[in-house]
């Protein structure tokens, strides 16, 4: 990272950072297959021994991500604001997904060619590309009143050609047929959040109010893996709240809150419901443009917490 100061509270900086997450190998039972092991020798063919060459294609490898950042902050007495653009460039991107039968993690790369009928390529390069702009700000008017507030804009997009490892020897897996030139899941273009906190003191005792609210604003996202359009989030807010009595230096507090306060419905995740489908091969562009939708595919999705109230009561000992 570089940085360099014009003044005492303004800095411009650069930075660079090279991640990595290491490989493993998928083992849910259903990625075994089947061996082919005759029924009269072996009842249960799903759960044979296999062989080394089935271990090989069972493996996913390394991800690593090249991060740029470039930006500027701004630090003054009674406010202060950030901005940054950002770049992330996965390579072997490693995917999870259930897709109905089994838990997957599908390395994803781009390719840098023309990708053979068979699905692979010669040459590749990152699968996934995240870039965007962040601006954050703040303000504190008095010494009891803080106000914030941010908005990100991501773009974390796929290559419009992608095989399933980084040599490009393994074409993609065919229930993720949806990625290529689209966007990541739940990675939604336009983010936005605010807060405001004030703690005015309550007379001379040394006792202190809070009083405090903060916002999410969310854009529409996909929450699934595969991205199929049936698991589409469409945008929401979510807002807290919190209100209280502290003691003198904070060492006692008691406190009323409430989080999601407006009740908005939203889901956290969707999946495809295990077993209620026909092969994730019979999924196609094709069934997609006639019906709108994965039409043979049931789903399932774990949802948010509604509106939920509380107290809590804290001490320092």
């Amino acid at each position: 990272m570089l940085s360099y100061k014009p003044t005492r509270d303004v800095m411009v900086y650069g930075s660079y950072s090279r991640g990595y997450k290491a490989g493993g190998y998928n083992l849910d039972r259903f990625e075994l297959g089947n061996t082919g092991i005759a029924p009269g020798l072996s009842p249960f063919t799903y759960f044979s021994p296999r062989t080394n060459a089935d271990a090989a294609s069972l493996n996913f490898g390394a991800e690593t991500v090249d991060a740029f950042e470039i930006g500027l902050k701004v630090n003054k007495r009674t406010w202060g604001a950030n901005v940054a653009a950002f770049r992330q460039e996965f390579s072997n991107f490693q995917l999870n997904t259930f897709n109905g039968t089994s838990f997957v993690v599908q390395n994803i790369n781009g390719c840098k060619g023309t990708m053979a009928a068979n699905g692979t390529c010669a040459d590749t390069k990152p699968g996934l590309v995240s870039q965007g702009v962040e601006l954050e700000a703040y303000i504190t008017p008095t010494r009891h009143l803080r106000g914030s507030a941010g908005i990100t804009y991501t773009k974390a997009k796929f290559a419009d050609r992608l095989v399933g490892n980084e040599n490009g020897s393994v074409p993609l897996d065919p229930a993720l047929f949806l990625l290529p030139g689209n966007i990541n899941s739940n990675a939604p273009r336009w983010v936005t959040t605010a807060s405001l906190a004030w703690t005015p003191p309550l007379g001379g005792s040394g006792l202190s109010g809070l009083v405090y609210v903060d916002g999410r604003m969310t854009g529409d996202y996909n929450t699934g893996s595969d991205l199929y359009p049936e698991k589409i989030q469409d945008g929401y807010i979510v807002a807290n709240a919190r209100i209280g009595i502290r003691g003198p230096d904070e060492r006692w507090a008691i406190e009323f809150w409430g989080q999601n306060i407006f009740n908005s419905d939203y889901t956290q995740v969707a999946f495809n419901s295990p077993l209620q489908s026909s092969s994730p091969n019979n999924q196609s562009m094709a069934q997609l443009g006639r019906f709108g939708t994965m039409s043979n595919q049931l789903f399932s999705a774990y949802l948010a917490e509604p509106r939920t109230y509380g107290v809590t009561l804290r001490g320092k000992f």
